[in-house]
């Protein structure tokens, strides 16, 4: 008789995020810190790498790895996640290529598999700076859903202003970068990032 194939088990990694939908865990696939994530903005390795999403089902404690569709982020490794209903949403992070952070804003449909992007890394006088290691929250109010990004690490300078009442650190966390308290609300259904909801 054939020795039974060992269960799936992930890669090693740090710097990700694992979001709970249902009774599954969800982690992107390729992101986090991995020793052979290129360190590029974008090569076909490592849209491979990222376009898979590792399925863990929390009743067997199984893991799965399942191919996605769509262009996944780029910020690989220290983004945000967080989810509502059947969407997940993940904004920033690193792309693993010096001194290269986003401030896009993607969601991934656990039923579909596929990925949208809403909101594009840019160059803005408004809305969050390029950063990681920032946290996200999903919050309802007053039956609007918005995604809260809080905090973070980015480079100073950076293209987006100062947002007022927010303090920036004057000590490096680590080569050229530093923390802030910055906290932005994202409206979904109109696709707007404000610095307050009132």
């Amino acid at each position: 008789m054939a020795a039974k194939a060992p269960d799936y088990q992930p890669a090693e990694r740090c710097r990700h995020s694992t979001v709970r939908v249902g009774d599954y865990l969800y982690m992107w696939g390729g992101p986090g810190y991995q020793p052979d994530l290129p360190k590029v903005h974008n090569n076909e390795k490592k849209k491979s790498m990222c376009s898979v999403m590792e399925v863990c089902h929390l009743r067997t404690g199984k893991w799965e790895q399942k191919p996605t569709t769509g262009n996944p982020p780029l910020g690989a490794d220290g983004y945000a996640a967080a989810a509502i209903g059947r969407e997940i949403f993940y904004f920033g992070g690193y792309c693993n290529r010096y001194d290269c952070c986003h401030n896009n804003l993607y969601s991934f449909n656990v039923d579909t598999f596929n990925w949208k992007e809403l909101s594009p890394t840019t160059s803005r006088s408004h809305g969050p700076r390029t950063k990681r290691y920032c946290d996200m929250i999903a919050i309802k109010v007053n039956g609007e859903d918005y995604l809260v990004v809080i905090g973070g690490a980015g480079l100073l300078p950076n293209s987006a202003p100062k947002q007022p009442g927010a303090q920036y650190s004057s000590e490096e966390l680590f080569s050229g970068y530093h923390r802030c308290n910055e906290i932005h609300f994202y409206k979904l259904s109109t696709g707007q990032s404000t610095y307050s909801l009132y």
